[in-house]
């Protein structure tokens, strides 16, 4: 058991002097003066990152010294569920990002049985299980107007009248040499303005039903057990282009990957 223990101590120690090369190389480093965000520090790539049998509180520790954020665990209720402190972990991966291998983390500790998760806030990180920090109601506002792009129409399209090109074409049947009647000034296809009221009309019909449609793919495919519509408590309502969504930490790192607090 210590020859495991040394061996996993020595692949942290590595692992932790090629993370610190890529903090310095590969990703953009902040401004003189300025602290990482904690954002930053999630979403930075690390080459190598490997553990192998061991315990989950050593583990935490690691995290907590690289990225020297206050990492918080909720022992005892992991305790409560069936998570010691130490339980072994065990993670072999390569090219991925620290809020991955958080994820990886949390799986390989709660197993099939038990969902963990973790929450960012200030410059704290919060590991516990998912039903503990599902209890925290969140409001966030999120901007999806780029997934409601619809295809341009073209504001002077011609447009079509086909009841009044019948009537034309029977006047100008009947009309002989006086040429067609009728018309009301008008040729064959309608007027340039009944052609933008209609992109308006349609642009804002289609962007309503986009967002409806976008609504009620998130409350169906992200944790649908949590939304009031399948009798949970959360909510998610259509404004203009952004949706409110009132939900829990977890389903909202399912749908933004990231959620750092004010505190």
């Amino acid at each position: 058991m210590r020859t495991v223990m040394t061996y996993a101590v020595v692949c942290l120690v590595v692992a932790s002097a090629a993370m610190a090369q890529v903090g310095t190389q590969s990703e953009t480093p902040p401004p003189p003066g300025r602290t990482p965000s904690t954002l930053e520090l999630l979403n930075q790539r690390l080459p190598e990152v490997m553990f192998e049998e061991l315990p989950l509180e050593q583990v935490m520790e690691f995290i907590a010294d690289f990225t020297q954020m206050n990492v918080v665990v909720s022992w005892q209720i992991l305790e409560d569920a069936g998570i010691e402190r130490d339980k072994a972990i065990t993670i072999k991966v390569r090219n991925v990002r620290l809020r991955q291998v958080l994820w990886l983390i949390m799986k390989e500790a709660g197993g099939t049985d038990l969902k963990l998760a973790y929450r960012a806030s200030g410059n704290m990180l919060v590991l516990s299980t998912e039903e503990d920090l599902g209890q925290e109601m969140l409001v966030k506002v999120y901007d999806v107007s780029d997934l409601l792009v619809r295809p341009p129409r073209f504001a002077n399209a011609l447009q079509l009248d086909a009841t009044q090109a019948l009537q034309q074409a029977a006047q100008s049947g009947q009309g002989g040499q006086g040429g067609g009647g009728g018309g009301g000034g008008q040729g064959l296809f309608g007027g340039q303005g009944s052609g933008q009221q209609s992109q308006r009309d349609d642009e804002r019909d289609g962007a309503g039903a986009g967002m409806q449609e976008l609504r009620q793919l998130i409350v169906d495919t992200v944790e649908p057990d949590s939304w009031v519509d399948n009798g949970g408590l959360g909510t998610i309502q259509p404004f203009g282009n952004v949706l409110v969504v009132r939900n829990s930490i977890l389903v909202h790192q399912r749908l933004s990957g990231y959620v750092e607090g004010g505190d």
